[in-house]
């Protein structure tokens, strides 16, 4: 068997300052240590260390200044959705409901307003597309591994339909939030991952160009996961406890 293979000194270093600055152990406004210090005191060469900052500047959480240099930015007002996925578990390990919440909300706003546009703009294409992911979905509904794969799937069709560049990559962040925490996730998806009538309603109004009809089917099948959400943060209120060890049982 293959050992893991290590992450680069500058990934580790760039983990390790972005958990500090989410979660307010270095403040914002604070400037960093020099990036001389920060090499010499941790054993590192300087080139792991501008990566670092590289990296820690791209994702707007901090500001190089020059003569000045690194500086904490306010990062909950400039940050972009690339960060998201750092923000879904908070420092102890636990789900962040409200977080979890805001990801769902913007899922749910984008998510109907494609569907809408995927019913005016789609082509004859790609509604056989969308019809061949909810077959699919029929073959094996009681996998929800499968059916979780085949929805993403189908609101990634659905959204690329909508014309629509932006959604696509607002779409394409929210993706890779799904990658790392799929599985975690599956079970406060649950239901609409099983509703595979809501699914097939969406592709027939595509088809007949019923944008109103879609948004109807759309709103309601996000709603799905609004709504487990907003149940399971409940539950965890009431218990403040993790089930079987898992981060995301509920």
């Amino acid at each position: 068997m293959s050992k893991p293979k290590r992450k680069p000194l500058g990934e580790l270093l760039y983990e390790e300052l972005s958990r500090d600055i989410i979660h307010g152990r270095i403040a914002v406004g604070a400037n960093l240590p020099p990036e001389r210090r920060l090499a010499e005191v941790r054993g590192l060469n300087r080139g792991a260390v501008r990566e670092a900052m590289k990296r820690l500047a791209q994702m707007r959480l901090i500001q190089t200044v020059h003569g000045g240099g690194n500086r904490v930015e306010p990062w909950q007002q400039v940050a972009g959705l690339e960060l998201l996925p750092d923000l879904l578990v908070n420092e102890s390990g636990l789900p962040n409901f409200a977080m979890l919440r805001s990801l769902l909300e913007m899922r749910a706003s984008l998510g109907v307003d494609a569907a809408r546009l995927a019913a005016q703009r789609a082509t004859i294409e790609q509604v056989a597309g969308l019809q061949e992911i909810v077959d699919q979905m029929r073959k094996r509904p009681n996998d929800a591994e499968h059916q979780q794969i085949e929805v993403q799937a189908f609101w990634s069709a659905l959204v690329r339909a909508a014309d629509n560049q932006v959604y696509v990559m607002a779409f394409n962040s929210l993706d890779h939030c799904w990658q790392r925490y799929g599985a975690h996730l599956r079970h406060l998806l649950s239901d609409e991952l099983r509703a595979l009538n809501q699914y097939q309603a969406i592709v027939d109004a595509c088809r007949r160009h019923d944008a109103e009809l879609v948004v109807k089917h759309a709103a309601q099948l996000v709603r799905m996961a609004s709504t487990q959400i907003e149940k399971a943060a409940a539950g965890y209120q009431q218990r403040q406890s993790i089930n079987n060890g898992d981060l995301f049982a509920l």
